[in-house]
């Protein structure tokens, strides 16, 4: 992708409308304390938040890429008055507090936040939500997102925090662990090892904030999502939660091979491994003289002198590589790794969701909006045209709907119709599927912003926290004519995740006057269409995707003209295909001859 709509991404998903709270939390002084006396907290209008909670000892220095290590025990009262920095990251506009030139926040960064209603005790203990923000698992921050409002409307203690991310939350070295006995510290996973420190940490402490220990749910969006996926695949997070929820989700992984090896012009392998990065390290520094000398001396050094070295290294200056990667002419895969099957944290097969494939067989919802990926489409593709990244012109509406027709789908067949079917038909039963299908935007100049987005990514976010604001968009979301209909979809949906909270089954929602939300059938009803009564309203649908049934009809569709056209299309879906007869259609249709 473009810088461009990188920093559009990032700006859209990773911060989600909380300014107002920020400010709250500027000019209220009001404190609370949490049950025990361990924490002082805000009381707001209606509700509690304790803000910038440690939960494991600051990763820096000779704890950088290593697993979090467990906080020495509290000897003071801890002020929990305002948000951590987010963790390191490259900066944006909607994310520049802590800004050190090449990146944004701080390696000490492992901190979470807790909202609760204004109505918390040691005696009704209420159910946990633990958030986990998206942004790629690259950006964003726990303090982009408001919870006060889902947590009083029903008694609700709800947890977001803040994890490593990209190279410093996954990166795999040889070297590296070959310098501990520790398998977590070997794995390379420390992104996924800070939520399930968290976890721990809520288990441990969350009771002081009248949280029941023993009813957690995991929620997150986007790459959140796909955390929420890697811990129902994680045997260490066994236990430490109790529901899980996946919005807009992903089941993709690393292997550790193409996470570390050096780039070898392969499909697999990356301009961004391990090797490839510490070599580029060792010639910024002038340890080394060119890269081939790298290659070498990284090799045949000292592991721990190396490791040390790099974890003394200024971390602007590793941002630094890693952008000169990005800008580079040379031809490769450039992504970060993330979320790595190492056979510890992540079983070395990824994440499959048959009974004897996942190891925490916990009430799941897996949900995705319908026109996911016309967000990431608006900034950059064939059929539309971005203007300093505010104004879009869609140059071919039927092709730019087409396009985010397919791929959209082809993201639900990933996030929620395989992992629901391969559940399901391992006699799992408690499986709850959904899709967010508003669209009701509103307009500005020539831009249609239901046509340029409709139900986008990370546009089902407002509706889930209650707050209806998305950094701003909302001006072009909702109007005079949409909100109250727009409203009454957001207090329904709210609903339905709090009724999954207390029970592990959405059903009605908390008053039993929703329509009801059935699991997951082989034979029957598959997921409930989240949409506003000015459409289809809320139904539930026995329609389900098949990635060769989606790959034969786009191949089959009259509407896109040339076969040229239609093999790219395939070819970027094929992407994150593994079904064997989807990946042997689009061979035959479109890799004959070549």
């Amino acid at each position: 992708m473009k810088k461009i709509s990188l920093l559009f991404i990032t700006i859209f998903i990773s911060a989600c409308a909380i300014d107002a709270t920020k400010k709250e939390n500027l000019e209220e002084t009001k404190l609370i304390s949490s049950i025990s006396g361990k924490y002082d907290g805000i009381e707001l209008k209606n509700s509690y938040q304790w803000l910038g909670i440690p939960y494991a000892e600051p990763p820096q220095g000779s704890l950088r890429w290593k697993a979090p290590r467990a906080l020495t025990k509290q000897k003071e009262k801890v002020k929990a008055l305002k948000f951590s920095d987010a963790c390191p990251q490259v900066p944006s506009i909607s994310l520049d507090r802590g800004g050190n030139g090449e990146y944004t926040g701080s390696e000490d960064c492992l901190y979470l936040n807790i909202f609760t209603p204004k109505k918390i005790s040691s005696d009704k203990k209420l159910p946990v939500m633990f958030w986990i923000h998206g942004g790629g698992n690259t950006s964003g921050e726990a303090a982009s997102y408001d919870f006060s409002k889902l947590a009083s409307a029903h008694d609700l203690v709800i947890v977001s925090i803040n994890y490593r991310l990209g190279f410093l939350g996954w990166f795999y070295h040889p070297a590296f662990a070959a310098t501990s006995n520790n398998l977590e510290d070997k794995s390379g996973n420390f992104g996924t090892l800070d939520q399930i420190m968290a976890l721990k940490w809520v288990k441990q402490n969350i009771e002081d904030f009248g949280g029941d220990k023993n009813n957690v749910t995991v929620f997150g969006e986007s790459a959140g999502g796909h955390n929420v996926f890697a811990l129902l695949s994680s045997p260490l997070a066994k236990g430490l939660f109790h529901k899980a929820i996946s919005q807009s989700g992903a089941t993709n992984t690393f292997d550790l091979n193409e996470a570390s090896n050096f780039f070898d012009n392969k499909e697999s392998s990356l301009l961004t491994s391990s090797k490839e990065v510490v070599s580029k390290l060792l010639v910024s520094s002038k340890i080394s003289k060119d890269l081939f000398e790298a290659n070498i001396a990284q090799d045949s050094m000292n592991e721990f002198k190396l490791f040390e070295q790099m974890q003394g290294l200024d971390l602007g200056q590793i941002f630094k590589v890693y952008k000169a990667i990005e800008k580079s002419k040379q031809v490769g895969k450039k992504m970060i790794p993330r979320v790595l099957s190492d056979g510890h944290v992540i079983p070395n097969r990824g994440m499959q969701f048959s009974r004897k494939s996942f190891y925490n067989d916990v009430p799941v919802i897996f949900g995705t909006n319908r026109d996911e990926t016309k967000l990431f489409a608006a900034m950059e593709s064939d059929y539309s045209t971005s203007i300093f990244n505010r104004l879009i012109v869609i140059r071919n509406q039927e092709m730019y709907d087409l396009t985010a027709e397919y791929a959209s789908n082809n993201w639900k067949i990933s996030a929620v119709d395989n992992p629901a079917r391969d559940m399901v038909a391992s006699g799992k039963k408690d499986v709850f599927a959904y899709r967010f299908d508003w669209d009701e935007q509103g307009k500005l100049l020539w831009m249609d912003f239901s046509k340029i987005f409709g139900a986008a990514h990370a546009m089902e976010i407002p509706f889930v926290t209650g707050t209806m604001k998305l950094l701003g968009i909302e001006r072009f979301m909702f109007n005079d004519e949409n909100l109250p209909d727009a409203i009454r979809l957001s207090i329904a949906m709210q609903s339905y995740w709090a009724e999954f909270a207390y029970t592990g089954d959405p059903g009605k929602g908390r008053d039993n006057n929703l329509p009801k939300w059935n699991t997951w059938s082989s034979s029957g009803e598959k997921f409930l269409i989240l949409d506003s009564q000015n459409d289809q309203g809320i139904v539930m649908s026995d329609f389900e995707l098949k990635r060769i049934d989606e790959f034969k009809r786009l191949y089959a569709d009259s509407r896109i003209k040339k076969d040229k056209i239609k093999c790219k299309f395939l070819n970027n879906l094929v992407q994150n295909a593994y079904e064997k007869d989807a990946i042997s259609f689009y061979n035959d249709k479109c890799l004959q001859g070549e």
